[in-house]
């Protein structure tokens, strides 16, 4: 299997490339269980509604994630956040090449945060629900990516 993603000239948000492969055919209750596990690693945070829903937006089918939390009101540090990622993949039944993904996707966020506000790495931080909504988006790619078998080939 060949699978490319693109985007160098518009970027895609974090659960617009979660939604777009549970419309590839990624098994959404994986993916949610997957999720759910990591809320006991994020100290305030309820997960209190996900789902994948189905909508309509301008006559196109699309899938988008429904997510409602209670808490994270405060700011993580990216440390903290690769650490609850890092936890995360641990706990979950998916590869080593998936894990390893999810780990290295937080790492180069962090990087770039760092870059493009001119801070040590140790220093970046997610504001508010951004915290939570970076493990989602991470967590759930990985094993949307995984279940799909894009981590079975050479990458």
């Amino acid at each position: 299997m060949v699978f490319v993603i693109d985007a160098q000239v518009a970027g895609v948000s974090g659960d617009m490339l979660l939604c777009g492969l549970v419309n590839l055919g990624a098994n959404r209750s994986k993916i949610i269980d997957g999720i759910r596990s990591a809320e006991s690693l994020c100290n305030g945070v309820k997960v209190k509604k996900i789902d994948f829903v189905e909508v309509k937006k301008n006559s196109l089918h699309a899938t988008e994630l429904l997510l409602e939390i209670d808490g994270d009101a405060h700011e993580r540090k990216g440390t903290e956040v690769k650490e609850i990622i890092e936890k995360s993949v641990e706990k979950l039944q998916i590869t080593e090449k998936a894990k390893i993904f999810a780990v290295n996707t937080v790492k180069t966020l962090i990087r770039a945060e760092s870059k493009i506000h001119s801070e040590p790495e140790e220093s970046v931080h997610f504001h508010e629900a951004a915290g939570f909504d970076t493990v989602v988006d991470i967590l759930g790619t990985a094993i949307a990516l995984d279940d799909l078998g894009c981590f079975d080939d050479q990458i």
